[in-house]
């Protein structure tokens, strides 16, 4: 199911979808400095982590997207700075972004399921 609010003020989109056994739901706002997005498989917003993409030159590779995280609110783990950042991967955009996560199920392929999900909010494809 997937819903989407008119453009004023904040163009919000938002979609629910079962995977690994868990009902999970991305919400994403787009604000005009920022993108908001919330990731939940506990009705919960959980930790918030602001996620920044930066460009570092290699001499081989030319340009790789690289990204920083900071805990904002919730528990700083490293498996919270990797699970943002392997959620945000997907996602081109330049601006920085507010992810709200909480989540049960951690594994490989509920991450790469919810990455799929969250590029297709966030994009709109």
């Amino acid at each position: 199911m997937t819903s989407a609010s008119p453009s004023f003020p904040v163009k919000t989109k938002q979609t629910s979808e079962l995977i690994g056994g868990h009902n999970t739901q991305v919400l994403c706002s787009h604000f005009s400095d920022k993108l908001f997005i919330i990731v939940t498989q506990l009705n919960k917003i959980g930790n918030l982590i602001e996620v920044q993409r930066d460009v570092v030159l290699d001499e081989e590779a030319g340009r790789q997207p690289m990204y920083s995280t900071r805990i904002l609110l919730g528990v700083d783990e490293p498996l919270t700075h990797v699970l943002a950042k392997n959620l945000l991967s997907k996602i081109d955009s330049k601006k920085p972004v507010v992810l709200g996560m909480s989540l049960q199920d951690t594994s490989r392929d509920t991450v790469v399921a919810i990455s799929n999900i969250v590029k297709t909010v966030v994009t709109g494809t």
